[in-house]
């Protein structure tokens, strides 16, 4: 059973640093009379990517869990 919840949570923790590099903004646009682009420093964007991973990582968790539990219902 750990090992499956493990293999759960590398996976969400995968799937969520994958998702996380698209949706967390790595830079800056403000408008006005000219366009300005402001790159934001690497802490502040892997901060909030760590936390979309870990988010996803223990949403993967309970996904394995609930999975084992109904393959396990269905066995016996």
């Amino acid at each position: 059973m750990l090992k499956f919840i493990e293999k759960g949570f590398l996976y969400g923790f995968i799937l969520g640093i994958s998702l996380g590099l698209f949706i967390i903004p790595y830079k800056e646009v403000t408008e006005g009379d000219l366009q300005e682009t402001n790159y934001l420093d690497l802490s502040d964007f892997i901060i909030p990517l760590l936390r979309v991973g870990v988010i996803i990582a223990i949403m993967g968790v309970l996904i394995s869990i609930f999975i084992y539990y109904k393959n396990k219902k269905e066995i016996n």
